[in-house]
């Protein structure tokens, strides 16, 4: 067997696989109630919708959609994404637009373009794993903020404080990475007042904000709070914000598509930078999710989900009341949209050893220290409500607080 790791450069020595990913190999087996992948539920996708919208594309440009096309992205594509912006109460032009192989290429782009080895990226402690890996990818770390007691954005007395002791310290910070809406892992949605404290921190300090935006439609509680992005094009509008999103979480993962918005100037050096990636996204892809956004149908679609998944949420968090041991140190999240809650056990309780004991009794989730760049916090853990069934959820989190409470009992009677 060939040895290759003494050619491997400093950045591939940084690379860490995805832990959710290799956990998504074990929990395959159809035995287990899995709580623990990001899926969207598979009911949801507009199958024959989107079979429609593939004919029509070959039967009416097959060729050029079997051809290269620009890096920016498909024409037709794009002017499809500013009409549903607009309907967001977002107004950009194809220059503030690129299309990506989803968000996942994003975070890479922007990374790429922003870090250099031992640079700093400010973001929640926990945070989403992805972004993790990006980061960790170009040799650079992060200044883990923690969130508020409220759960409604970063306690900001923490950045503050924090952002000024690593200058001291000549720490090079260059972006912060923030998940507004129904946060990956912990559902956390930002309040209308953290998002504008935190867009104010950026315009005294320079910094860009990088919003991702994966969830943001999937709100099935509440009224719907601007994006930060929104609310510095309709204020200073200083530009500093770039905003990431996804088709999906609102139409199908499979698509691998997604987009950047962000000043004109940005998304030209973000085109350089994705030229030497994939010169292109996936044209045909792009002229067939255009062609079925030109139905109509993709709100529909967004409403549906925005149903079933307010439905499976209800569920869990009524299964976790029942089921979980009556505690005060054992606690979950109740997001008003997304897909995850997150459950806070006892201090002494490591998820990570949980799981073991959990797959034993064919239930799995994620544990909750895989979403920290470091000084992870051992004893709490991701579930996602959007992919089980509504009988999985009941029985999967029977089983769960089974598993809880034996740890319970074994840490109380040693």
């Amino acid at each position: 067997m060939a040895d290759f790791s003494k050619f491997y450069s400093d950045n591939a020595n940084n690379m860490k696989a995805s832990t959710i990913r290799e956990l998504l190999k074990l929990t395959q087996k159809p035995d287990i109630i899995s709580f623990a992948g990001g899926l969207p539920a598979p009911d949801v996708f507009p199958v024959e919708d989107l079979r429609a919208a593939a004919n029509v594309v070959f039967d009416t440009k097959g060729t050029k959609a079997l051809q290269y096309g620009t890096t920016e992205g498909d024409d037709g594509l794009r002017e499809e994404l500013i009409k549903f912006e607009a309907n967001q109460g977002v107004t950009i032009t194809k220059e503030n637009l690129l299309v990506v192989s989803a968000s996942q290429q994003a975070l890479d782009i922007v990374a790429k373009l922003f870090l250099n080895p031992g640079d700093y990226v400010i973001a929640g402690r926990p945070t989403y794993l992805g972004a993790l890996q990006a980061i960790q990818s170009y040799s650079a770390r992060v200044l883990g903020i923690p969130f508020t007691s409220a759960q409604d954005g970063f306690d900001m007395a923490v950045l503050e404080s924090s952002y000024a002791q690593a200058l001291t310290a000549g720490k090079k910070i260059k972006y912060i990475y923030v998940i507004p809406d129904f946060q990956n892992p912990s559902g956390f949605c930002w309040s209308l007042e953290k998002r504008k404290a935190l867009l104010e921190f950026s315009y005294k300090t320079g910094l860009p904000i990088l919003e991702d935006s994966p969830y943001r439609e999937i709100r099935f509680i509440g009224e719907s709070i601007p994006s930060i992005y929104e609310i510095d094009q309709k204020g200073a509008n200083k530009g500093l914000v770039i905003n990431l999103k996804t088709f999906s979480k609102i139409l199908a993962p499979g698509t691998r598509m997604g987009w950047i918005m962000a000043d004109h100037s940005l998304i030209a050096k973000f085109v350089v930078a994705k030229q030497a990636m994939d010169l292109c996204t996936n044209v045909f892809t792009q002229m067939w999710l255009a062609e079925y956004m030109r139905t109509g149908k993709l709100e529909s679609v967004i409403e549906g989900t925005r149903a079933k998944y307010r439905a499976k949420r209800t569920l869990m968090v009524d299964a976790l009341e029942r089921y979980m041991p009556k505690r005060n140190d054992i606690h979950w999240t109740k997001p008003e949209g997304g897909l995850f809650l997150w459950v806070t056990l006892p201090a002494y309780i490591d998820t990570a050893q949980l799981l073991l004991k959990a797959i034993e009794k064919k239930v799995a989730f994620v544990a909750g220290a895989g979403f920290y760049f470091d000084n992870p916090e051992h004893n709490s853990l991701r579930m996602n409500f959007s992919y089980p069934t509504a009988d999985q959820i009941e029985e999967g989190v029977r089983r769960l607080g089974l598993v809880v409470q034996e740890a319970i009992t074994a840490h109380e009677n040693p």
